[in-house]
């Protein structure tokens, strides 16, 4: 098997070639130059996605891949008879898509994938974000896109995925897209040979493992004494603001294995899903960090909080709620008893579900700095109404426990019980489980620098 690290360059060979030459040579001059090593060498090779009925031969220059070998190996994937495009460009789009992804997978697989990088419009960006999507973190994926100042949650999403903005349309090479193609290739290289550098220079640092950790700006001392403590402890932290995309980019990183361990002490993207909020969960929070059976600890942090935009964008029916301005973009509205019954509804049946060892952490006197004695969203019988129903709703076992601790969810002695409580799981953890570990060796499958022989 040919080890030598590979870069995809992608696009659509029958309405952009001349472009995808001239990005694809920009990558390769620049893997040059940047290389610390004398001519290491990482292959540049050119991938045709073509919705089109043309058909590109080979190129002379560049290793490459034909629309037909993608299909064929879709096909192959599927196990069904040969894929032949539809007519219509809008199925043949996501066709190739699904061909791009199936190709991705099966070379990732084969070892060897160092970065992929491509260019569009909107059909390009949309045939190639999910596929690009689907590389693991840290492995370098960019897209030159028409799009890249717009929306681009629907391309991104919760990957490190980068649109880079084209400033004019993808067609022909000018005076501007010389420069933009350039530094686009410039800077996706430099990445690609900082990553493999990187992984040849340090592998394990001696880290227990890596813990994620939900905050927001009204449980930032609760976070920050968590935080420091687990890093004495010898644990990597990874903070994630939740505002909805912070939660599920937490939990994306549980299924790839970066995250070996969650305290999950900001719930309140739960109360915006339930309600109606900006800054919502899904239906799935919680799952895959059940369903990966790591040690889970879990509060009730901001759950007295649901977020919205501007007054103008409040619904009327909350217009005559508690409301505090938190900045001119974002307003906090308080949550009531019958809200709160609800997300403990919500939290208590995702964690009934658990077979592995989990531990809710409940603070009795507030679950933000708002919701304190003097503070604008300080309501006992509402804080009350949440923490009892998750006592009454939770089926306490040997592996499932409930603790309520007579603090405030910023006091110092709530920070300790997390993070005793914590530990406690973790040491319990079956070793060969709890250290998975992909963020500093990762499972390069193959991925080195090769220097040149000659």
């Amino acid at each position: 098997m040919d080890a030598t690290p590979k870069v995809y360059c992608v696009g659509t060979a029958d309405t952009k070639l001349d472009e995808l030459r001239f990005l694809s040579d920009s990558v390769r001059s620049s893997l040059t130059t940047f290389s610390n090593s004398s001519s290491s060498k990482v292959e540049v090779v050119i991938v045709d996605v073509s919705a089109g009925q043309k058909e590109t031969e080979r190129l002379s220059d560049f290793k490459f891949v034909t629309r037909k070998e993608l299909l064929l190996c879709y096909s192959e994937s599927v196990g069904g008879n040969p894929i032949v495009l539809p007519d219509d460009r809008g199925e043949a789009v996501g066709v190739m898509s699904k061909a791009l992804q199936h190709f991705i997978n099966k070379t990732r697989a084969d070892g060897g994938v160092a970065g992929a990088i491509g260019l569009g419009g909107t059909g390009g960006t949309s045939l190639l974000s999910s596929p690009f999507r689907s590389l693991p973190l840290g492995v370098p994926k960019l897209i030159v896109s028409t799009v890249a100042s717009g929306r681009t949650e629907p391309y991104v999403k919760t990957s490190d995925l980068v649109l880079f903005p084209s400033i004019v349309d993808i067609c022909g090479i000018n005076s501007v897209s010389t420069v933009v193609l350039s530094n686009a290739g410039a800077a996706f290289a430099g990445m690609v040979i900082g990553r493999l550098e990187m992984l040849q220079q340090r592998c394990n640092e001696g880290k227990k493992g890596t813990v994620g950790i939900t905050m927001y700006g009204v449980t930032t001392p609760c976070v920050n004494a968590v935080n420091q403590r687990l890093q004495k402890e010898g644990y990597e932290t990874l903070i994630f603001h939740a505002t909805g995309v912070g939660g599920k980019a937490m939990e994306s990183l549980v299924r790839e294995g970066y995250i070996q361990g969650v305290l999950d002490i900001t719930t309140t993207e739960v109360a915006d899903y339930v309600v109606g909020g900006v800054m919502a969960c899904d239906s799935s929070r919680f799952d895959v960090i059940i369903e990966k059976k790591i040690p889970f600890v879990v509060s009730v942090g901001a759950l007295d909080i649901v977020a919205f935009g501007p007054k103008d964008t409040i619904p009327s029916n909350f217009q005559q709620r508690k409301i505090h301005i938190h900045n001119a973009q974002i307003l906090l509205m308080r949550t009531t008893v019958d809200e709160n019954k609800k997300f403990a509804c919500f939290i208590a049946d995702k964690m009934n579900k658990s077979s592995s060892k989990i531990c809710v952490c409940l603070p009795q006197k507030g679950v933000s700095a708002l919701d304190a004695s003097e503070r604008p969203f300080y309501d006992p019988e509402a804080t009350g109404a949440l923490l009892n129903e998750l006592q009454r709703l939770i089926q306490i076992n040997n592996d499932r426990q409930v603790k309520m601790y007579p603090y405030h969810i910023n006091d110092p002695e709530f920070a300790k019980a997390l993070v005793d409580s914590f530990m406690e799981i973790w040491s319990k953890s079956p070793a060969d489980s709890s250290l998975p570990q992909v963020s500093s060796c990762e499972s390069n499958q193959g991925l080195h620098l090769h220097k040149d022989e000659n």
